[in-house]
């Protein structure tokens, strides 16, 4: 199977950038030249909200931003759910306003409150400070929902990539460690398993250098994310190392299947179901990790964000 040709457009456009692969560069100067790339955020953004704000939490590691997305004035006495999101990039990078467009779709369609988290990065803050900010964003959030006009009790967790790997670990720990409580997970593409080189054929057969994210470059993300290699086999940085699954909140799991990763979320799909957790998985055909990122570009993402938001909204409105 090959790529429909709208992800190829992109695929092409990708490989003629000179970017890849990420490993050519440090991990900070890769950063920088995705951001030299993005086009400029436009003056009017496509989903007007009713309010934008920034706040700061504070954690033993040190700050970190979330931005607050509120879509609506929230009905009388009422209060709104929440999507906690967490942005992919490899650890080592990605951000707010990179994931702008995708949290305001999310809030607007799926009629809710969303706070976009600003985690720290590699190689700057190695594993497992992500991972702690992730949970410390949860925290933060059910501790101040009634100010921010959140109802605690309708907390979704998503995330694309490197963040779904987060949306997956901080559903553990919250189980882990008695709460917060979180009704519904979303993860995107997501990172699972962080050891050193694992054999999936999804990894053999799509991370050769064609698609955007190589096998090579995963092993270069992780060498300036992970202290050391073996971390890898802990179950915060590797999820699919959890024994079980029991007890998470109910999920939707979306891969592309021309993604190195594509067997990771259907492995973890799988066990999800198999320890009783209601669990939707929806692979998109014909089209690359990150493709989520360009609906609007690629149909197949603008599908993909439809399913999101609506299964988001089922899972927190009646």
């Amino acid at each position: 199977m090959t790529l429909e040709p709208q992800s190829q457009a992109v695929v092409d456009g990708f490989n003629a950038s000179g970017l890849l692969p990420f490993l050519q560069f440090d991990p900070i100067e890769a950063r920088s030249r995705v951001l030299a790339l993005r086009p400029p955020r436009a003056a009017t953004p496509a989903h007007e909200m009713l309010s934008v704000t920034e706040e700061t939490v504070t954690t033993p590691d040190g700050s970190f931003s979330v931005r607050i997305l509120t879509p609506r004035a929230a009905d009388a006495g009422a209060l709104m759910p929440a999507v906690i999101y967490f942005h992919g990039g490899g650890f080592f990078m990605g951000g707010l306003d990179e994931t702008d467009h995708v949290v305001r779709q999310i809030a607007k369609d799926a009629d809710v409150v969303v706070v976009n988290v600003n985690y720290h990065h590699s190689p700057e803050f190695k594993f497992p400070v992500a991972v702690n900010d992730a949970y410390a964003a949860l925290c933060w959030v059910a501790a101040n929902a009634a100010r921010l006009g959140i109802d605690p009790d309708r907390i979704v967790l998503s995330g694309d990539s490197a963040g779904g790997n987060l949306t997956i670990v901080t559903c553990l720990m919250a189980r882990e460690r008695g709460g917060p409580a979180i009704r519904f997970q979303a993860p995107i593409y997501p990172s699972l398993d962080l050891r050193t080189r694992p054999k999936y054929a999804s990894r053999e057969q799509w991370g050769g250098g064609k698609f955007i994210l190589r096998n090579d470059d995963i092993e270069w993300m992780l060498d300036h994310y992970l202290v050391s290699r073996d971390q890898g086999d802990d179950w915060r940085a590797s999820p699919i190392l959890a024994q079980t699954y029991a007890g998470l909140p109910a999920a939707l799991v979306v891969t592309a299947d021309h993604d190195p990763l594509a067997d990771e979320g259907k492995l973890y799909a799988d066990r999800l179901s198999a320890d009783g957790v209601t669990v939707e998985y929806a692979s998109f055909e014909g089209t690359f990790h990150g493709f989520v990122s360009f609906g609007g570009i690629v149909d197949a993402g603008t599908r993909a964000m439809k399913l999101i938001c609506e299964r988001i909204k089922q899972a927190v409105w009646p």
